[in-house]
Order: structure tokens, then sequence, then C-alpha cells
């Protein structure tokens, strides 16, 4: 595979990430002249927007994806917020309130549990040879921990993960392409080899 290729390739996979991050972060809110708040609630798509009445006081939205805007006031919100938070347990401290949000969770901590043990990995085989090597699993572990990363980030619509990981995923699959294209060894190459 040409270089050229590989450049162009890395910039369009960049390029289409930070489109995709643009669109998601550049969303207008469904509520006119309101503010979204950063606020956890029981369903993770709902969010909540703050927007000033004619009369200076804040108002309290909570908007449901596919749906309308809900108003409440500030102790509705509060009871929503209090009985969100006391449903207990581990998953619950997570924010995992729905079995889509626990899946997600699950899809980071997966992802992020490859990319952690690729260093275990690496730092084994470099003591089992006693020099620094970087075996072929440390890039598999990095790609895949890459990109299931940076699919929970876009969930998350988490730009600096998302850049943190949009570029690193090209370089882990480059560096698994080259060895794949080491491994290959024409027939008569192999056959020669075997002979001598």
């Amino acid at each position: 595979m040409s270089r050229f290729y590989l450049v162009i390739g890395e910039v369009l996979f960049v390029a289409i990430v930070c489109i995709v991050a643009f669109v998601m972060f550049h969303q207008k809110p469904p509520i006119p002249n309101a503010v979204r708040a950063d606020i956890k609630l029981a369903e993770p798509r709902d969010q909540v927007y703050l927007q000033r009445d004619s009369d200076g006081r804040l108002q309290y939205f909570i908007w449901h994806s596919g749906a309308a805007a809900e108003k409440i006031d500030g102790d509705q919100l509060a009871d929503r917020l209090y009985a969100a938070g006391s449903q207990g347990g581990i998953l619950a401290s997570l924010g995992a309130s729905s079995t889509v949000v626990l899946f997600w969770l699950g899809v980071g901590l997966f992802g992020q549990i490859l990319f952690t043990g690729r260093m275990i990995v690496q730092y084994v085989a470099s003591q089992r040879k006693g020099t620094s090597v970087v075996p072929p699993m440390f890039w598999w572990m990095s790609l895949i921990g890459s990109l299931l990363l940076l699919a929970y980030f876009l969930w998350r619509r988490d730009p600096i993960g998302l850049l943190g990981q949009a570029f690193g995923s090209f370089v882990y699959l480059r560096n698994i392409i080259w060895i794949l294209e080491g491994h290959r060894v024409p027939a008569r190459v192999a056959v020669e080899t075997a002979q001598d």
C-alpha cells in the first residue's frame, strides 16, 4: 500500500471524526434562547435546559429525545435528581441508569482495559527478550481498544477523547498493516528457503 494512500486515508479519517464531532457539538438547543445544563438524569438522552422568562426568572425544561420539552420548576428538578441518585448501587454511581448506558459503559470499560493491557503485554514481551520489543499483540490491542474508546467518546460527546483516539487508531492500523505485509512470503521464496 503506498504511503500516499495512507496519508490520504489518515486525513480523511480525522476529517470525518472532526465533522461528526462538529455536527454533534454544534447543535442548536431545541428550546429557543435556552442554555443546556450538564445534569445527568435517569434517562441518558434527556437534557436539562435553562431559559430566562420575561420576568428574568429561570425556567427549567427537560427535553426528551424525539418528544416535546417538559417545563418544570426547581423543586421538581431537584426531586428528579434526588430520585435518580437515590437508586443506589455501584451502577447508579457510575450513571448506569438504563441498559443503553450500561452497554456503553461496558464498551468504554472494555476498550480501556484493552488499551491499558497492551502495556502489560509489551512489558512481559520485553522482559522475556531482555530488551525493548513491541509484539504484534500490542498493536492489535491498541487498535481494538482505541476504536472501542472512539465509539464510547462519540456516544459521550467527548471532544477531548475523540481527538485523543482519532489519530492514534490510524497509527495502530498502519503498524498492523506493516506486520501483515512482513508475514507475506511468496511461495517460491518460502520453498527455496526451506531447501537451503
